[in-house]
């Protein structure tokens, strides 16, 4: 395991396949270096995989880079012995990366309580040719909902340095078109990331926010918060990830974030028709906004099938992978 250290300033081993950055502490930032560090990995065709100690953490910023640049989480335990941070799977060094133990299985996960840990929001927003292009306003939106309060601030890295500023991203997203730019966005108990990128002509605006405890919000307030986002978005999912408090992962493997709620906006609904949506296959199906820009809100709380089971058959519903 013994390799010249270059490649990124940040990596304690970097080979042909991987730059390797170790982080032994309670809990690790999306900081600079790791967000540098992982778009290097990305250009040069290698992976960035992270080791942390078996009591480390991620913030979901930084849980959300590792994913948005296909990285690795490796958590060394206190035999020396490796596991990935998100799937418990053992783990061995090849001479060059992580890689599974041969005949190595998944473990099951632990069993969490329906609904525990933090509420995570993801919001697609696009913006077409000639639209106003309003950067930010989703992420004012969630946040007013889910805390009562507007963002706080934002960054290209952890800790955020930037008071918020719908306007300041804007241009500060704008110098950077047509490539794609990736920001932290912070609020009272809330933090995420906001990634801006252009599809075709459109410009798409993609958040995901982490927070607060999903039991501690009303539904009256997400049910607001679908609303307000059903004009504009064109997808939206609320779930509560049992794996995250207060922001932070923990090395424990856990489920997926459980679904509560999923919202089509205007444009699926459009192509497939109303009467189409009201026959989506959920506990409880609402059609939201007004005009040719309704949008179908979709509850999976309740009902014979579970919240799984109900999204899978809405995807199919919809045509729409599973996974996308």
């Amino acid at each position: 395991m013994v390799e010249p250290v270059n490649g990124h300033p940040a990596a304690d081993r970097a080979t042909s396949e991987a730059i390797v950055v170790e982080q032994f502490r309670a809990v690790v930032p999306a900081s600079t270096w790791l967000v540098d560090a992982a778009k290097t990995a990305v250009e040069s065709g290698r992976v960035l995989q992270l080791v942390t100690g078996e009591r480390s953490g991620l913030t979901f910023p930084m849980e959300s880079l590792l994913g948005d640049a296909r990285a690795g989480w490796v958590v060394r335990d206190g035999s020396g012995g490796h596991r990935d941070g998100f799937l418990g799977l053992p783990l061995d060094w090849n001479g060059t990366r992580f890689v599974p133990e041969a005949g190595a299985t998944i473990p099951a996960p632990r069993k969490y309580a329906p609904g525990s840990g933090d509420l995570e929001v993801q919001i697609s927003t696009p913006f077409p040719a000639g639209e106003p292009l309003r950067l930010g306003r989703s992420t004012e939106i969630a946040m007013r909902a889910l805390t009562g309060a507007g963002p706080l601030g934002w960054g290209v890295a952890e800790p955020v340095t930037e008071p918020w500023s719908a306007p300041d991203i804007s241009a500060h997203c704008l110098a950077r078109a047509p490539g794609p730019v990736s920001l932290v966005v912070v609020g009272e108990g809330v933090t995420g990331r906001l990634r801006v990128s252009r599809v075709d002509d459109d410009v798409v605006e993609e958040l995901r926010i982490s927070g607060p405890a999903a039991g501690s919000v009303d539904t009256r307030r997400i049910e607001d918060l679908a609303a307000e986002c059903a004009g504009t978005a064109r997808r939206m999912t609320v779930g509560a990830a049992p794996g995250r408090t207060h922001g932070v992962r923990s090395t424990i493997p856990a489920p997926p974030a459980l679904p509560y709620g999923v919202l089509f906006g205007h444009e699926l609904v459009s192509a497939v028709g109303v009467a189409h949506a009201h026959r989506t296959p959920a506990a409880r199906v609402r059609l939201l906004g007004i005009g040719d820009r309704k949008a179908v809100w979709c509850r999976l709380d309740g009902g014979a099938s579970t919240p799984f089971e109900q999204l899978t058959d809405i995807l199919h519903h919809y045509a729409t992978p599973v996974g996308s």
